[in-house]
């Protein structure tokens, strides 16, 4: 008999009423800074009181879904990468994975980044990567400003691909992708291995600015085979894959 109450919803019911609000956005086809009904009338569809209503906008007003603004109406809200951010920062923070874990995610998200990108890319997009490794060569000995510049090359990739989504998933990778990149560079201090970080760059927007999307992937594949070689030499393969 147990059984058959295994599934009930035990959630707070402000939060069940928070989901039927998200239904109601969604099949409203409501849009970012599109207003909600006001607490009265979301309270008197909902049948409940003004207080659950409040706990439940609060609610998606924590979770990013809405904006409240005193004497408003609450607002869809865009989605925010700021929120993605601190769980990734989070996770970093307290060694729930590790550097080269995010290279793992790296090396997934932006080998297909890459292709799209070379598709996708505009000719002023082309521009900023140019001038990106431009910018990168200059700043060879400063290891921040190559950081923040490296981002700025990747982000710019994640734009170019024409999917809101990757650069969504980017943005938030910020810190982590600055821990890593700075972390990589530490363990190349050589010349040389510092101009094989740059030809690496290279060779990924020479290839996104001709158009090879199987290019641009493998350059980026290979960059990534070679920042986890200087990070763990004893697990060289984890990232290598068969050759293109």
């Amino acid at each position: 008999m147990s059984d058959d109450f295994d599934n009930l919803d035990r959630r707070p019911l402000y939060s069940r009423v928070a989901d039927s609000i998200l239904t109601m956005i969604a099949e409203g086809g409501l849009r970012p800074g599109d207003t909600l009904p006001s607490e009265a009338e979301l309270g008197t569809r909902a049948g409940v009181s003004r207080v659950v209503i409040r706990g439940a906008l609060a609610h998606l007003a924590g979770a990013g879904h809405i904006k409240i603004s005193n004497g408003r109406k609450a607002q869809v809200n865009a989605i925010n990468p700021d929120i993605l951010a601190g769980t990734f920062s989070h996770g970093l923070a307290t060694a729930q994975f590790s550097v080269n874990k995010v290279l793992e995610l790296r090396q997934g998200i932006e080998t297909a980044t890459a292709a799209l990108a070379a598709t996708n890319r505009t000719v002023a997009q082309v521009e900023t990567l140019a001038a990106l490794c431009a910018q990168m060569e200059q700043a060879v000995r400063d290891p921040e400003t190559f950081a923040d510049l490296d981002y700025l090359f990747h982000l710019t990739i994640a734009e170019a691909t024409d999917n809101p989504l990757y650069v969504y998933i980017v943005t938030p990778l910020r810190r982590i992708i600055k821990e890593s990149i700075t972390a990589g560079r530490r363990a190349q201090p050589s010349p040389e291995a510092q101009n094989r970080i740059l030809g690496d760059h290279r060779r990924i927007q020479k290839a996104i600015a001709k158009g090879d999307a199987a290019a641009a992937s493998d350059a980026m594949r290979r960059h990534f085979a070679a920042a986890n070689q200087a990070l763990h030499p004893d697990d060289a393969n984890i990232f290598t894959g068969p050759a293109t």
